[in-house]
């Protein structure tokens, strides 16, 4: 739990003082409204990075290094497990004990090969491309097309990480579908006009490739 509540207290701290923090006089509201509105946009990607890290510092022998990455990626992850819908939410709840699994055994001196690492890591990265997929659906169905945009792009960004520890070759559409969808997003969050259209073309794109790749773990309720 400590790890969580440190967490957000760095989320916090950052947001407070990225160049798009709160007007002044804007009232704090809860730490609820602070995630949603702020804090995962921040940190979406990041959890990605941090099992990168953990598998760097596992090949280098950094046993302990690797274990408090993983806590650092597993912290962001239930935090995203609050904000996630019903299907995505059971989806991180095991892929967050699957982690917590590993953490353990590595501090309990009992190292884990690496291909449970993989294993692992490879349901936490779908289990996040497809909560971020079910948000931008619901962002979009809210007409908050930036937010949908975020999650888009980090839909699109944890489903390659997943194709890559489940040691899976992207279908040739799934990886057009992610190319263009990241440059999409991009697009707009520099300031190009909205466009609707290509962001639900992208969206659906997107849920077919999630959905295939989902097939080794648990299939996609498409737009569910």
């Amino acid at each position: 739990m400590r790890h969580l509540i440190s967490t957000v207290i760095l989320a916090l701290s950052v947001v407070m003082w990225t160049s798009w923090a709160w007007p002044a006089g804007q009232k704090d509201g809860t730490l609820e409204d602070v995630i949603e509105e702020e804090v995962w946009i921040v940190f979406a990607h990041d959890p990605a990075g941090y099992l990168q890290d953990a598998w760097e510092n596992f090949l280098n022998g950094e046993l302990q290094e690797a274990a408090y990455n993983i806590r650092k990626a597993k912290a962001l992850m239930r935090v995203e497990t609050h904000r996630a819908e019903k299907g995505p939410k059971e989806e991180l709840r095991a892929a967050v004990g699957e982690l917590e699994k590993l953490t353990d055994a590595i501090e309990d001196g009992s190292a884990p090969t690496g291909n449970a690492l993989k294993a692992a890591f490879a349901r936490s990265e779908y289990a996040l491309a497809y909560h971020h997929y079910q948000k931008a659906l619901y962002y979009e169905a809210k007409q908050e097309y930036e937010k949908m945009t975020y999650a888009l792009d980090a839909a699109s960004t944890h489903s390659l990480y997943a194709s890559v520890w489940a040691d899976e070759d992207l279908d040739q559409k799934d990886a057009i579908a992610i190319k263009e969808a990241r440059s999409i997003a991009k697009k707009v969050l520099e300031g190009s006009r909205w466009a609707p259209a290509k962001l639900r073309e992208a969206i659906k794109s997107i849920g077919h490739g999630i959905k295939r790749l989902g097939s080794r773990f648990k299939p996609v309720e498409e737009g569910s």
